[in-house]
């Protein structure tokens, strides 16, 4: 019970880091990297740990790194697709890059 209540103390403790982290980059359009998402998944991943163990976490670790990958493929395949095919085609086939590499690593790691 106690990790319904520290998940979102821990998260939103990282989340506040990682505004901070975000204010001094320079450039700004940099500062999204270090928003939300990287931290919730620590205080994802920490709760992971105390709760389920190491060998869950592992295994989110690696569910994460996926994604990683996945989000890094659609973003630079985007800006070329957005800029040949516009706006719905290019999101489109954004979101298939994403698709396409996400299940592939899913896949892998299974």
């Amino acid at each position: 019970m106690w990790d319904v209540l520290f998940k979102p103390l821990t998260g939103g403790a990282l989340v506040v880091v990682s505004a901070l982290i975000a204010e001094m980059v320079t450039p700004k359009r940099l500062a999204g990297i270090f928003a939300a998402a990287p931290s919730v998944a620590l205080a994802g991943l920490v709760v992971t740990v105390l709760t389920k163990g190491p060998t869950d976490a592992a295994s989110a670790c690696a569910g994460m790194a996926v994604g990683a990958v996945a989000f890094t493929a659609c973003y630079l395949g985007a800006v070329p697709a957005l800029s040949l095919f516009g706006a719905k085609t290019g999101s489109a086939t954004a979101l298939v890059m994403w698709c396409g590499v996400a299940s592939t690593g899913w896949w892998r790691i299974r």
